[in-house]
């Protein structure tokens, strides 16, 4: 689905802290709003007029409510998203997935996250469990510590998923080449699709890194977390 411009209000229902540098915001679910797993939103506050910022959705379609999560910062907008509190208005200025960020039936999958940009794939991951669907899926989870974003809800899922697997990358400390070098280990190259979800810099190498590897570029499809 191409993105689409909506003017939709949202309440704020918690905001609670996954790590002690993530939070997520979970907001009351519009009626008849419905998305796809892999889809983001462009979140714009009560009092702003237009425009917003692009979050992708961690909540599955399947999930009574909808959740945005992000790394804390010292930004303005992170710091309202933070310090907000149960009541408070925002609305969706626009929503969708114009990259094919979503997985496809029938296919092998390779799901790429560097940090927060694991966000989305908390989305498929929860959608498939949720519809029984079946697939090959391999989501190989970077980050700077071991203290990984929904790892309890990931390991749960991955033992309901037979042919689901996980791989976790403490990326702290490691050179550019040895961290290529765990990637090439893990990574399976059978696989028809790879979506790759992180920071602009995390995802340029890891595309080149699959090119190498004699991954088709148009088997990549890709997600971009901005500092906001």
């Amino acid at each position: 689905m191409a993105h689409q411009k909506v003017d939709i209000e949202l309440r704020v229902l918690h905001v609670r802290a996954e790590t002690p540098q993530h939070f997520s915001v979970v907001f009351e679910r519009p009626r008849g709003f419905d998305y796809e797993a892999g889809d983001w939103i462009d979140l714009a506050f009560a009092d702003e007029l237009r425009g917003g910022r692009t979050y992708s959705l961690s909540s599955s379609p399947t999930e009574p409510d909808l959740m945005i999560t992000f790394k804390e910062g010292q930004s303005e907008v992170k710091r309202a998203l933070a310090g907000a509190t149960p009541g408070d208005r925002m609305r969706i200025t626009a929503y969708g997935n114009d990259y094919e960020f979503q997985l496809a039936e029938h296919r092998d999958s390779v799901l790429i996250a560097g940090g927060v940009g694991v966000a989305p794939f908390r989305s498929m991951m929860k959608e498939m469990v949720d519809a029984r669907r079946s697939g090959s899926l391999e989501l190989v989870y970077l980050n700077g510590t071991d203290d990984f974003l929904f790892k309890d809800e990931l390991d749960a899922w991955q033992a309901e998923l037979p042919d689901a697997r996980i791989d976790y990358i403490v990326t702290k400390g490691l050179k550019r080449k040895d961290r290529e070098r765990m990637l090439r280990e893990v990574i399976s190259v059978t696989a028809h699709l790879y979506y790759v979800a992180g920071s602009e810099g995390m995802i340029e190498s890891t595309e080149a890194l699959l090119d190498t590897m004699g991954v088709d570029h148009d088997d990549i499809r890709i997600d971009s977390f901005g500092g906001y």
